[in-house]
């Protein structure tokens, strides 16, 4: 098997799935391509990747280069989480808006800053897509990159590559409410379905019976009213003495959940980028929810990494199950994604392709996050019909929009980018959309070559 992951140097994704691969026998004396632009991290990567071969007795090949045609012959499987730009173009993303009234606790999916980072990584994915068509047209993409509904529609759209987008955010919705409730998992089941960073738990099941009044009075009871809560746990030998964890709520999902009667996620970071016209009514301390993701990633990435470099070039120890642990995130469901492929396991899970009439009431052909089986023959999602109706309105205006921001990356219009923001609910005026949109490309210019 030949694997090649294009921006080998995320420390958010790399180093814990190499962990996976080396403690599953499936990925012995397997090829791994190494891409990354930046050659000192590419150095550390392939320097810690051949260290863990060597170390665990794995027999791998490695493979790496800045460019990526060097290692995409022949591949099975490829893989992109990238970000161009860095972390420097990200901080503008959410910068630049909030110059402008624009509160973005991630921007990185929807409203300027998701543009911001649509513009910079849709020709890049296409380009990787278009040089698979080349090298290794057989191979299937999963792409991680945010985006990731735009980025994967522009490639599904614009070239033959079959491409998958992967996040584990419905999976965490899931064991939100779960421990909301506080049910183990294994006695729940759970339809999700929409696009992602705006999924929705349609159907929650705990042992067979309707959970969603569950999850409501469980809301009431954090918010001081256990009645409801009490009469579920004498009727569920599931549900357990529940201590009151006001930190557990997401503010925004929970009051969607109590008009909408399905439960949002993945947590009020990425949905309020889709109602953002409710954050300042909802959510408290907002000079604290602002760009929250990127003063996360300050604070956690830099041990990481210095973790990485220990290993590859000090000889330190390596527990790859911890790390695997440490770093436990995306990657996780790739492994599982290949292995019920290959032993033709039948399992379900949540992966982000286009519609195809797997959800009937939102457009043909734009990506939706949906459940799907996978076995030998390759991934069948699930035949969900008709979504209920009030969620409707909020996924079928963000991807109404999505084919004019591919439009505007691959030709460099900024007149279509600023067409696209017109609409988005984080923008009351249009002359704050174009001076926004063209400040952010301004900026950005160095990673925007088809707006040069």
């Amino acid at each position: 098997m030949k694997i090649v992951i294009v921006g080998a140097g995320s420390i958010a994704f790399t180093p814990s799935l190499l962990s996976g691969f080396c403690i599953d026998p499936r990925y012995h004396n397997a090829t791994l391509g190494l891409v990354d632009i930046n050659q000192e991290t590419l150095d550390l990567v392939a320097t810690y990747t051949r260290r863990v071969s060597k170390e665990f007795g794995l027999g791998w090949t490695i493979q790496a280069s800045t460019n990526r045609r060097d290692v995409l012959q022949d591949a099975d499987v490829v893989t992109a989480s990238i970000g161009v730009g860095g972390l420097t173009a990200w901080e503008m993303d959410v910068d630049i808006p909030y110059k402008y009234g624009i509160f973005q606790p991630v921007g990185d999916t929807s409203g300027p800053g998701g543009l911001g980072r649509a513009l910079r990584h849709i020709p890049v994915l296409v380009g990787i897509a278009k040089d698979m068509e080349d090298l290794c047209p057989n191979a299937v993409f999963y792409n991680f990159t945010n985006p990731l509904t735009v980025l994967t529609q522009a490639v599904n759209k614009l070239t033959k590559i079959r491409c998958v987008g992967l996040c584990i955010g419905p999976d965490l919705t899931w064991s939100h409410l779960c421990r909301l409730v506080n049910v183990e998992k294994s006695q729940t089941k759970a339809t999700i379905a929409g696009i992602n960073h705006c999924h929705w738990i349609t159907d929650f099941r705990i042992n067979s019976e309707d959970g969603m009044p569950v999850v409501r009075a469980a809301l009431d009871e954090l918010e001081g009213n256990p009645a409801e809560m009490e009469k579920f746990r004498k009727m569920y030998e599931a549900l357990k003495k529940r201590p009151q964890e006001p930190q557990a709520g997401s503010p925004l999902c929970d009051t969607l959940f109590r008009h909408f009667g399905a439960y949002p996620g993945p947590g009020d970071g990425h949905v309020a980028e889709f109602f953002p016209q409710y954050i300042q009514s909802t959510i408290r301390g907002l000079d604290h929810f602002q760009g929250e993701a990127i003063k996360n990633v300050k604070r956690t990435y830099p041990p990481l990494t210095q973790k990485m470099i220990e290993i590859a070039y000090n000889n330190a120890p390596i527990d790859a199950e911890s790390f695997a642990r440490e770093m436990y995130w995306e990657h996780t469901q790739l492994l599982d994604i290949l292995v019920s492929e290959y032993d033709d396991l039948g399992q379900t899970f949540y992966v982000n392709i286009p519609n195809r009439g797997i959800i009937t009431n939102l457009p043909q052909d734009v990506v939706v996050e949906v459940p799907a089986v996978v076995d030998r023959s390759g991934i069948h999602p699930f035949a969900l019909g008709d979504l209920p109706a009030p969620i409707v309105p909020v996924l079928a205006h963000k991807t109404s929009s999505l084919d004019l921001i591919i439009e505007a990356a691959m030709s460099g219009s900024r007149k279509v980018a600023v067409q696209a923001m017109i609409n988005d609910p984080h923008f009351t005026d249009v002359q704050v959309v174009e001076k926004c949109v063209n400040e952010l490309i301004d900026a950005e210019l160095a990673y925007l070559p088809n707006f040069q």
